[in-house]
C-alpha cells in the first residue's frame, strides 16, 4: 500500500530544518486519519522513524518525545492518546447544527424523572468537544443524573464547551476519571449495572433490552469504539440495529436514541 505522503531520503535531506519538522508533523497528524487502518498506520509510523534518523538537529521537545515513544506495535487506542497530548488536546471539529425553538415540554411524571436521575453516561476517550457538548445538551434535556468523562474526553472546562453545550455543562453533574477502568469500578461500587453501547455480535438491541437501574452506559471513541479490555468490565452489551452498511452513526445521536428508549420505550420495567 502506497502512502499518500512519502518523502525519499534524498528529498528529505534537501529540506531545511524547519521543512523537515513540517514534514514530520504532517506525517504525525496523518496518523489520526488512519487509526483504523492497521497496515497504513504501521507504514506511516515506520516512515516517521526512518526520517527521524536523518534529522541532524534536536527536534522540538514535544515532537522528540512523541517519536521516541512511537512504534508500529502500538494499539490504536494507545496511539490515539499519544496523538491527543502531542496536539495539546486539539481535536478535529465535527460539523453540527444546533436546533433550538421554544423551551421543551416539561415531563412531570415522577417515575420517569426518578429513573433519569439513576442514569450515568460514561464517555470512553471521546475526542470531539462537539460530541461531548451534544451529550450534555441531551442529558440536560432528559434530566440524566451524571456524565463521567474519561481519559482524553474533553471536560466542561474545555474552552469550546460553553459554545457546543450551550450552557448545559453547568446544569448537568459531571465527574472526571483518568481512565474508563476507574470510572467503571467506581460505578460498580455504587451499585450501577454497566451497559456498553457497541456494535458487536453478542450485543442485544436497545429496543429489546430490559434495563436494570441504576445504570451506566459506556460510549466509545468515535473512530475506535470501546476497547476490548473495557468491554470485559461491562455487565451487558447493547446496540442499535442498522439497515445500512456504513456503521457510522454519530455518537451523540446514538446515545440520544438509547436514552430516550430507556426512559420512554416501555421496556424499562
Amino acid at each position: 500500500m502506497k502512502l499518500s505522503t512519502h518523502y525519499s531520503e534524498t528529498k528529505f535531506k534537501s529540506f531545511t530544518f524547519e521543512e523537515q519538522i513540517g514534514a514530520l508533523n504532517k506525517l504525525i497528524l496523518s496518523l489520526e486519519k488512519n487509526l483504523t487502518e492497521a497496515e497504513k498506520r504501521s507504514q506511516i509510523i515506520e516512515h516517521i522513524l526512518e526520517l527521524y534518523l536523518l534529522v541532524e538537529k534536536p527536534l522540538p521537545q514535544k515532537m522528540q518525545l512523541f517519536i521516541k515513544e512511537l512504534n508500529p506495535h502500538l494499539s490504536p487506542h494507545q496511539l490515539l492518546n499519544k496523538l491527543y497530548f502531542y496536539c495539546d488536546g486539539a481535536i478535529r471539529k465535527d460539523s453540527q447544527m444546533a436546533l433550538q425553538t421554544e423551551k421543551g415540554k416539561v415531563i412531570l411524571d415522577p417515575d420517569i424523572r426518578q429513573k433519569a436521575k439513576q442514569i450515568t453516561v460514561i464517555c470512553d476517550n471521546l475526542r470531539s468537544v462537539f460530541n461531548v457538548g451534544s451529550l450534555f445538551r441531551t442529558a440536560e434535556c432528559l434530566g440524566i443524573g451524571k456524565i463521567i468523562v474519561c481519559g482524553i474526553t474533553p471536560t466542561p472546562e474545555h474552552s469550546n464547551m460553553p459554545k457546543t453545550a450551550m450552557g448545559t455543562e453547568k446544569l448537568v453533574a459531571w465527574q472526571y476519571f483518568p481512565s474508563t477502568t476507574e470510572a467503571i469500578a467506581f460505578c460498580h461500587q455504587e451499585g450501577f449495572f454497566i451497559y456498553a453501547l457497541e456494535t458487536i455480535d453478542n450485543a442485544k438491541s436497545v429496543f429489546q433490552t430490559v434495563y436494570q437501574f441504576p445504570l451506566a452506559i459506556v460510549i466509545g471513541n468515535e473512530a475506535l469504539g470501546i476497547e476490548s479490555s473495557i468491554l470485559e468490565l461491562c455487565d451487558e452489551f447493547i446496540t442499535l440495529p442498522q439497515l445500512g452498511w456504513k456503521n457510522c452513526l454519530n455518537v451523540g445521536v446514538a446515545t440520544g436514541i438509547v436514552l430516550y428508549q430507556i426512559l420512554f420505550g416501555g421496556f424499562n420495567g
